[in-house]
C-alpha cells in the first residue's frame, strides 16, 4: 500500500442478532480476544479473531468510548473492523442489580464444573458477560 493510500481511521461495524449496534469511523479498537485484549489501527494486517464476553473501548474524536460484548467473532483488515457477536450493551442500557445477580448465578454453577466441558465453558461465558456489564456501567464512559 503506498503512503498516500493508508487509511487513517477505522469503520467500526458491530452486529448481533437483534441487528447493527454499531456502524461509524474510530481512531482505534480494543477487543477481548478468547487468548487475550488486542488492539487495531488504522493499517492493521487482515486478521480472524475469536471473541470472549467482555470490553470493547474505541476512540473517537480522541475519546475512549467503551461498550461490552458477548462471544463472537473479529474480522480487521487495514481500513474496517467488523464484530459479529451475540450481546451488546451500551453503559446507559446496563442494570447493575441485574448483571449482580447474573453474576451470583453464573458463579454459582461454576463451583464443580469440570474445566473445559460445554456448561462450564457456558458458565464462564456467562460469567463473563455480567462482569463486563458491571464494568461499563461503572466507568461512566458512554457508547454512541
Amino acid at each position: 500500500m503506498a503512503l498516500d493510500q493508508q487509511a487513517t481511521a477505522l469503520a467500526l461495524t458491530v452486529a448481533t442478532p437483534a441487528g447493527m449496534q454499531l456502524d461509524l469511523s474510530v481512531e482505534s479498537v480494543q477487543l477481548p480476544g478468547v487468548n487475550g485484549e488486542f488492539g487495531v489501527l488504522p493499517n492493521h494486517v487482515e486478521l480472524l479473531a475469536a471473541l470472549r464476553p467482555g470490553v470493547v473501548r474505541y476512540r473517537k474524536d480522541g475519546q475512549t468510548l467503551i461498550a461490552a460484548i458477548g462471544a463472537g467473532y473479529s474480522e480487521a483488515d487495514s481500513s474496517h473492523v467488523r464484530v459479529i457477536t451475540e450481546f451488546f450493551a451500551r453503559p446507559q442500557d446496563v442494570s447493575v442489580d441485574k448483571a449482580k445477580a447474573d453474576q451470583a448465578k453464573a458463579e454459582a454453577r461454576l463451583k464443580g464444573l469440570v474445566l473445559g466441558d460445554q456448561e462450564q465453558i457456558e458458565a464462564q461465558n456467562d460469567l463473563d458477560w455480567a462482569l463486563a456489564r458491571i464494568e461499563i456501567a461503572q466507568s461512566g464512559a458512554a457508547a454512541h
